[in-house]
């Protein structure tokens, strides 16, 4: 799980910034808190300014748009909120990004409760997820004090646990994930025949992770491709795959997908565009999953199917695709979607044959 964190002042002996550092260093393997160091660099936000934003404004829209929460601590200047903090969040207002985020509040200064109010409020104004249980004040005897004294107080040290541990599970309940977990047209996860066989998968498993792998392995080996092996019917739903036993690799990560949720475990779809053949047009989208592991955060694989000179595999957090990205036309697309891609619906749905989807295989400019 990554945590974006973001300290309101700018002063290299900041308590607040301490305070954001000890939980960094208190935080499991499991958990990545990142601080964002360049707010200072942050030009004074102007609307003007979105067609062409600063490089740092990119750079912190992504950071807040790859995190699976944010973490703020910031002081009170003059009954507020300081400058820092107020410009980085208008920054955000109108960024997609940002909305929903679990987004907890740490206040390092118990007097400074002016701040801390105007801050949640300006939060949840944004439409930010307030984690409650993770925002609160901390109880220190001085603002003069460091991250080492901060880790030698037991009772800070255990109270910025308690607070990485809520912030995890405000992640795995959070609105931004329901998209990753609901049932669709085309991922019809509560379909009979999907929940029966993400029960049997599921059978005996110790865990999340055990069960991420083993309808991985299910259909990555035992669901064939409809081009390899070039069987029909072409399948798009996932019960269709899962009924017919063969799909494209859209298709496929379409059935592993209703799997994983049948099974409470947030997963969503991802596209390269690839090369079809050699290093030169034309291209195609080539279709795989993310799911989401408390351990590890979004990870992605693919169940395309293995043959020779393609070897996918579940090793997280090590990624093992179907086809590295070599050619410097090819890319990762940006984003994880709950839905398929319009194109790939398209190929899938208005294609009456395998040879026919080969022929029109979906792509976007």
């Amino acid at each position: 799980m990554k945590i974006l964190a973001l300290s309101g002042s700018l002063r290299a002996a900041s308590i607040n910034s301490a305070v954001l550092r000890a939980l960094r260093t208190l935080a499991p393997a499991s958990i990545d808190v990142c601080l964002f160091t360049a707010l200072g660099e942050l030009p004074l936000y102007n609307p003007d300014l979105e067609s062409a934003p600063p490089d740092v404004a990119i750079q912190l829209r992504k950071a807040v748009a790859s995190a699976d929460a944010l973490v703020i601590a910031s002081p009170e200047y003059a009954h507020g909120v300081t400058g820092t903090i107020k410009n980085v969040l208008d920054w955000l207002v109108a960024f997609e990004g940002f909305a929903y985020k679990p987004v907890a509040v740490l206040n390092a200064t118990p007097r400074a409760h002016h701040a801390d109010a105007a801050l949640r409020e300006t939060l949840i104004t944004m439409s930010a997820t307030l984690i409650e249980p993770a925002s609160i004040t901390l109880p220190l005897p001085s603002a003069n004090i460091g991250e080492a004294d901060l880790l030698a107080m037991p009772e800070i040290a255990s109270l910025l646990t308690e607070v990485l541990a809520e912030i995890e599970s405000a992640v795995n309940q959070s609105p931004a994930m329901k998209p990753y977990l609901d049932s669709s047209l085309y991922i019809d996860s509560q379909h009979p025949a999907i929940v029966a066989q993400a029960a049997k998968l599921a059978e005996g498993c110790a865990g999340e992770e055990e069960i991420a792998k083993r309808c991985f392995e299910f259909v990555r080996d035992e669901i064939k491709h409809s081009w390899d092996y070039r069987l029909n019917p072409v399948t798009c739903k996932a019960s269709e795959v899962l009924i017919h036993g063969t799909g494209y690799c859209y298709a496929k990560s379409h059935l592993l997908a209703a799997l994983l949720r049948a099974n409470g475990i947030p997963t969503g779809l991802c596209y390269q565009r690839l090369t079809i053949d050699g290093d030169q047009p034309p291209y195609c989208l080539h279709g795989l999953n993310a799911v989401y592991l408390q351990q590890y955060g979004w990870y992605r694989i693919d169940v395309r199917g293995n043959k020779p000179g393609v070897e996918a595999d579940f090793c997280p957090p090590l990624e093992k695709l179907a086809f590295p990205i070599v050619n410097p036309l090819e890319q990762d697309l940006p984003g994880i979607r709950a839905e398929p891609l319009p194109a790939v619906v398209k190929a899938l749905t208005e294609n009456p044959t395998v040879e026919q989807v080969y022929d029109h295989l979906p792509d976007i400019q």
